[in-house]
């Protein structure tokens, strides 16, 4: 069996975005983007982010992403030289070869395929440079716009996992979500 393989210095031309490494010179846009109202509902993170926090963070990912292997890709979503949104993959088992995404989009940039993007690009990176087996994904149940990006990446339902999460002090099922890379690689079941 393949071992899993680590990526370093990813960049993912897409359709409607690059996936790059955040660079210390993307601080004021991912404060920005953020903090943008909504953002924080969307999220598990308990409060809105300071700049000196996000300054912070992005040596945080670096460190982890000298793991080996590498344990997981924050990616900065752009075009040019705007922020359009970000994108995650997370190897949740090196030894089951799966992993879960995740992407946001900032609000003026919705509805306009680039979640979709996000999500093909991440699923490219985790089966074809990688080498998971399987990647998951979850979005809220009410959140039809999730959902359905969700599934127009090839990614199909798998059911409802009730108080899933706690955030703020709330739980909240997920939706779940799976592709296999026989899926991917067959294009069917």
């Amino acid at each position: 069996m393949t071992p899993i393989r680590s990526v370093r210095a990813v960049r993912l031309p897409g359709s409607h975005c690059v996936l790059r490494e955040w660079t210390d010179a993307d601080v004021p846009a991912l404060h920005e983007f953020l903090t943008e109202p909504g953002m924080l509902d969307g999220v598990l993170d308990e409060e809105t982010p300071t700049v000196e926090v996000v300054r912070g963070a992005l040596p945080r990912w670096r460190d982890t992403a000298a793991g080996k292997p590498r344990p997981e890709y924050r990616l900065a979503a752009v075009d040019g030289d705007r922020l359009l949104g970000l994108g995650v993959l997370t190897v949740t088992s090196v030894e089951h070869r799966r992993g879960e995404v995740g992407y946001a989009v900032r609000t003026a940039h919705r509805g306009a395929g680039i979640a979709t993007g996000i999500t093909r690009l991440l699923l490219d990176l985790a089966f074809e440079r990688v080498g998971l087996h399987r990647v998951e994904a979850t979005a809220r149940p009410d959140h039809v716009a999730s959902r359905r990006v969700l599934e127009k990446a090839g990614l199909r339902p798998e059911g409802v996992s009730r108080d899933h999460l706690l955030v703020r002090g709330v739980w909240r099922d997920s939706a779940r979500y799976a592709v296999l890379a026989t899926n991917r690689l067959h294009g069917g079941d």
